[in-house]
C-alpha cells in the first residue's frame, strides 16, 4: 500500500494501522476536509474499541455477568 501523499510504502503486517498512523503523524494538516472528517472518525472508532478491550479486561464480559446475576440457578 503507497501513501498517497508522499511515496512511502506500508508492506507490514498491519498495514492499514501503520497507514493511519503516518497519515496522523505526517499528513493531517494537507488532508481534503473528507479525509480529515475520515480519520477523525477512524481515530475515534479506534479510541473506543481500545477503552472497551481495557474496561471489558477490567469489568469481564457483561454478558455472562448480566447472565450469570440473573439466572434462577
Amino acid at each position: 500500500m503507497k501513501c498517497n501523499y508522499c511515496d512511502k510504502i506500508f508492506d507490514n503486517d498491519d498495514l492499514i494501522l501503520s497507514h493511519f498512523h503516518h497519515l496522523g503523524e505526517n499528513h493531517y494538516d494537507v488532508l481534503t476536509v473528507d479525509d480529515k472528517i475520515m480519520y477523525d472518525t477512524r481515530k475515534k472508532m479506534i479510541e473506543s474499541k481500545m477503552k472497551y478491550e481495557s474496561q471489558k479486561k477490567i469489568d469481564g464480559d457483561s454478558d455472562l455477568i448480566f447472565n450469570s446475576r440473573n439466572s434462577k440457578v
